[in-house]
C-alpha cells in the first residue's frame, strides 16, 4: 500500500488510539464510498464530502476492521480534500478506509470508516473467450493509411540530413495542401523551444533567434494569457505550466473542467493525462500520455486515463494507474492532443456517447480541438519505425486547401509511415519555417507563440 509502512511520527500526537480524549470541533467528513480502481485491483479509491470549513487537512487511515481505532495514518492530505488513491494494497487482506479532518490547536473531527471492509480478490481467470493478456489490444479505430504524391521543395538551404515535401493532391475530394519534414534525431538535434512564462513570439521570430535551426513548426496550444495548456521540457528541464485560478488545482497542470451546463453531472473536474511527443537525451523518439501530480515528477504511460466527459472521475496518474509508468525519460518533448497514433494505432474515433460528448476525447479537447469532424488547418509531429521524426503542416479554411479532421490527420501520418504522433496546435498557430522561409499560408497572420519544436544542427 502507497506510505503503509512509512510510520508518520509527526502525526501521532495528533491522531488519538480509542482510549484517549479528544476535543471534537470540526465537522466529520460523510459520504465515504470505497471504489475499485479499473484494471490495478490492489488499489482503491476513497472518496468523502468535505463538511468542515476550518480544518486545517486530513488524516486517511487503512485499519485492520478488528482494530480501526488504533490505527495510525497513512497519509496527510491538505484541507479541502475529497479523495485519496490507496496503492499496492495486499492480495487477501481486508482494510477499513478512514478519514477524519484536524484543525488548528489539537481540534480534530470524528473519525469515520466506510461502510464495510474493503478486501483485495485477486482477478478472476479470463474466460476461454477472453482475449489472453499478450493479445494485441483492439484497435478502437483502424485507419487506412492515406497517402499523396509528394514533391521536394528544394532551395531552401538544408543539410542533406534533413528534406522538406509538400503536396497538393486532394484529400478526400477536397482541395488540399500539406508540407512536410523529416529527419533522423541522431544526425540532428530535436530541440523544443519555450519563450519563457507568458511570453510569446512568433514562429520565426523564434526560428531566427535560435542557433542552428533548421525547421520548426508550431508547438503546443497555449491560453490567451500566455500559459501553455499542458508543459514542455527543454533540454531535460519542465517548463512552467497553466494554473486555473480558483479551481481548487492551482498546483496541478494535469485537471481539466468539462461541461457546457452549470452545477450540472457533466460539469467536472477530471485529472487528465496528456498526449506527449518527445525525444529521450539519446534522441530515442516516442508518443505516450503524461500525467504531472507536481512540478517536476513527469510520468510517461502507453495509455491514457480513460476519461470520458460526463462519467466518473478517474484517479490521478501515479507510478501504476492507469498503467506501470513507461521506461522513457523525455529530455525534449512538448505534450498537445490528442494522440494520434500509438503503435501504429489510432486511439481516437468519432463515437460520442448518449450526451453528446466524443467518448475517446481522453484529454478533454474542445471539439473544435479534438474535432474528428472538424476541418483545420492542422499541425502534427511523429516518428517511423526507423525512429525518423516527421513534421507535419496542412493549411485549411481557404479556398486552396480546406483543412483536414484528426482522423485524417493520423491516416496521413500513418501514411507517411508513422508508428506514433501527436496532434498539436492549429488554426492560425499552425506554420512551418525551414530554412529561412515560411512556407505555408499564412491565414490569421505570423502569430506569437508560446512552445515550437524542429531539427537543428547538431
Amino acid at each position: 500500500m502507497k506510505k503503509i509502512s512509512l510510520i508518520l511520527p509527526l502525526l501521532l500526537a495528533a491522531c488519538s488510539s480509542s482510549d484517549e480524549k479528544t476535543v471534537t470541533k470540526l465537522e466529520a467528513p460523510a459520504q465515504l464510498t470505497v471504489s475499485a480502481v479499473p484494471d490495478v485491483h490492489t488499489s482503491a479509491l476513497l472518496r468523502w464530502k468535505d463538511n468542515s470549513e476550518d480544518e486545517s487537512g486530513y488524516y486517511v487511515f487503512a485499519a485492520d476492521p478488528a482494530a480501526s481505532g488504533t490505527a495510525q495514518p497513512v497519509a496527510q492530505l491538505p484541507g479541502g480534500s475529497e479523495s485519496y488513491l490507496f496503492e499496492n494494497l495486499t492480495e487477501g487482506q481486508s482494510y477499513l478506509f478512514g478519514v477524519q479532518a484536524f484543525g488548528a490547536d489539537n481540534t480534530f473531527s470524528d473519525r469515520i470508516y466506510a461502510a464495510e471492509p474493503w478486501t483485495v480478490v485477486p482477478p478472476s481467470d479470463p474466460k476461454p473467450d477472453d482475449p489472453k493478456p499478450d493479445d494485441p489490444k483492439p484497435d478502437p479505430n483502424p485507419v487506412d493509411p492515406i497517402t499523396f504524391q509528394w514533391t521536394e521543395v528544394t532551395g531552401l538551404g538544408l543539410p542533406a540530413e534533413v528534406s522538406v515535401y509538400k503536396t497538393e493532391d486532394k484529400l478526400n475530394d477536397r482541395a488540399f495542401n500539406a508540407w512536410y519534414a523529416v529527419a533522423d534525431p541522431g544526425e540532428v538535434d530535436l530541440r523544443v523551444l519555450f519563450p519563457g512564462k507568458g511570453v510569446t513570439r512568433t514562429l520565426d521570430q523564434q526560428a531566427e533567434a535560435a542557433d542552428g535551426c533548421l525547421v520548426l513548426i508550431n508547438g503546443g496550444i497555449f491560453g490567451s494569457t500566455g500559459e501553455p495548456i499542458g508543459f514542455a521540457i527543454c533540454d531535460g528541464t519542465q517548463t512552467p505550466w497553466r494554473e486555473v485560478p480558483g479551481d481548487g488545482y492551482t498546483e496541478y497542470v494535469d485537471k481539466q473542467a468539462w461541461g457546457a451546463v452549470p452545477n450540472s453531472a457533466y460539469n467536472r473536474l477530471h485529472p487528465v493525462s496528456r498526449g506527449m511527443f518527445g525525444v529521450d537525451r539519446e534522441g530515442l523518439p516516442g508518443v505516450y500520455w503524461s500525467f504531472t501530480p507536481s512540478y517536476g515528477t513527469v510520468y510517461v504511460y502507453d495509455e491514457p486515463i480513460p476519461t470520458e466527459a460526463g462519467e466518473a472521475v478517474h484517479p490521478e496518474g501515479s507510478a501504476t494507474y492507469p498503467c506501470d509508468a513507461a521506461g522513457w525519460t523525455p529530455y525534449n518533448a512538448l505534450t498537445c492532443g490528442p494522440v494520434l497514433l500509438k503503435d501504429g494505432r489510432c486511439p481516437i474515433n468519432d463515437k460520442k456517447n448518449a450526451a453528446g460528448y466524443w467518448m475517446t476525447n481522453y484529454e478533454l479537447w474542445a471539439d473544435d480541438i479534438f474535432g474528428v469532424d472538424q476541418r483545420a488547418d492542422r499541425t502534427a509531429v511523429g516518428y517511423t519505425a526507423e525512429g525518423k521524426v516527421i513534421l507535419l503542416i496542412c493549411d485549411g479554411r481557404i479556398t486552396a486547401s480546406q483543412g483536414a479532421t484528426t482522423l485524417e490527420m493520423a491516416a496521413i501520418m500513418k501514411g507517411l509511415g508513422c508508428v506514433g504522433a501527436l496532434n498539436l496546435d492549429g488554426g492560425g498557430s499552425t506554420g512551418m519555417w525551414a530554412g529561412g522561409q515560411h512556407l505555408n499560408d499564412l491565414t490569421g497572420g505570423n502569430r506569437p507563440l508560446v512552445v515550437t519544436v524542429g531539427f537543428f544542427k547538431k
